[in-house]
């Protein structure tokens, strides 16, 4: 999905990747030999979420499922790294962003199977002034069962040159509640969270455990017992910056965050340009 476009390229340029799902309805079974599932729709979770991008002026957004950079040949990812400002990931596991069908397709052929590492690109994007950003999820940081597989990750795993401003926990690192849990700002003077009121934040109902990263900022805490953790921090790298907000943008744990009437404006200061080039001019 494209919004926005100019015949110029306007000076944000999000690549929003993730937050759709594909849902079968409920299936009935009658016999031992017949059985049917009833209604399939494509879900996109995102929409609110690019909705409010949309608005910041004179941003262009592209918004794709996981399966679709999946399946990106390396000219097509190339591409779209060459386009963007900036990149968001929703609830997309590794798997998504380091394999390709071509591994599969290759595997009992007398070829070698080699695939530029995605990883090392999107670090070398960032390097040279781009701003990655990971929305929590049961698939993103290590995620549910660790199935986001963050933490073992060519960023992350036996090394201390790190990517992510967080540092990811090994296995299922999911904190739910249905209460909701307390937040407080970390870092008052970052200009992400000017104007934001934390104590109104509505009820957010799950978040990625992580922990504060060597070189990383946290800029917004989350409690539970007697723990603060990360809930949004920031990473400079080269002339670009990593940034992560550890509970989702959309449903479930952001169902009711993205009913806040400070949404739009905390998504905003987060993503505009000029917050962009006042960082990484420090």
């Amino acid at each position: 999905m494209s919004t926005n476009t100019t015949n110029q390229k306007s000076p944000l340029r999000i690549w929003h990747v993730g937050n759709w799902c594909a849902h079968w309805g409920n299936e009935f079974r009658e016999s031992a030999f017949r059985s049917s599932i009833k209604d399939f729709e494509v879900l996109n979770y995102a929409k609110i979420m690019v909705s409010a991008l949309e608005k910041i002026p004179g941003a262009e957004v592209h918004s794709i499922p996981s399966w679709d950079l999946y399946h990106m040949s390396p000219e097509q990812f190339a591409e779209r790294l060459a386009w963007a400002t900036t990149i968001i990931f929703g609830d997309v596991e590794t798997q998504s962003l380091h394999l390709n069908p071509s591994f599969f397709k290759d595997q009992f052929s007398n070829r070698y199977v080699t695939f530029p590492d995605r990883f090392d690109i999107l670090k070398e994007w960032m390097e040279g002034g781009g701003h990655f950003h990971m929305n929590g999820g049961w698939f993103s940081f290590s995620g549910h069962q660790g199935y986001g597989g963050w933490a073992r990750s060519r960023w992350q795993k036996d090394t201390g040159d790190r990517v992510l401003p967080v540092d990811c926990v090994e296995g299922d690192d999911l904190i739910e509640s249905t209460a909701s849990f307390e937040v407080r700002t970390a870092d008052a003077g970052h200009p992400a969270v000017q104007g934001v009121d934390w104590a109104s934040v509505p009820p957010i109902l799950g978040f990625n455990e992580t922990r504060p990263s060597p070189g990383g900022n946290v800029i917004v805490e989350i409690r539970n017992g007697t723990t603060w953790y990360p809930l949004l921090a920031e990473r400079m790298i080269g002339r670009g910056r990593s940034t992560a907000w550890t509970t989702g943008a959309s449903p479930h744990w952001g169902v009711n965050f993205m009913k806040w009437e400070l949404y739009e404006k905390f998504w905003h200061q987060l993503f505009a340009p000029a917050q962009a080039g006042h960082r990484t001019a420090k």
